[in-house]
């Protein structure tokens, strides 16, 4: 006993001349949105950026350390963030600019509500159950796992700062 997916048929549009109606049905589509059912599995599975009616200047979701290993890469905003050894992957937020970093984070990703430093580091915390990076403890310093770095998995734990 499978479950197949319910199909309804489409409403008579209103301004159609050769669809029959009672004035019953008419009063009972005024207003009523259009819907699309498919009987496809594909298009529930479908990610929004790569729906063909999705707006076309939808980017790729970055993640956070993508976004950081970037900036670092290319120098850009190197007055709140910053290689202290490229080499080992560690880097450091400015106390004084690290709000401006979180905001341009939050504006990358298409956040509504204002990002913080706070929630940027929730962020930051979370990716050392992961691995990516992990935090250094100097106060706003991390470490980039050395995989993400171009590093072979073996020499990874080896450039990790004790």
């Amino acid at each position: 006993q499978g479950v197949y997916p319910i199909l309804y048929p489409p409403y008579p549009a209103s301004n159609d001349p050769s669809s029959s109606s009672t004035s019953e049905d008419d009063d009972y589509n005024v207003g009523s949105p259009v819907l699309e059912v498919s009987d496809s599995e594909f298009d529930e599975n479908v990610p929004p950026r790569e729906s063909p009616n999705h707006d076309g200047g939808a980017r790729k979701k970055v993640r956070l350390y993508q976004f950081l290993l970037e900036l670092l890469k290319s120098g850009d905003m190197r007055d709140c963030v910053w290689w202290l050894d490229r080499e080992r992957g560690t880097f450091q937020f400015s106390s004084k600019h690290k709000e401006q970093l979180a905001h341009r984070w939050g504006m990358q990703k298409g956040n509504r509500k204002k990002m913080t430093y706070q929630k940027m580091a929730r962020a930051l915390r979370n990716y050392g159950k992961t691995g990516e990076i992990r935090k250094i403890k100097k106060k706003l310093t991390y470490q980039f796992d050395g995989t993400l770095l171009g590093l072979k998995r073996a020499d990874s734990h080896s450039t990790y700062l004790p």
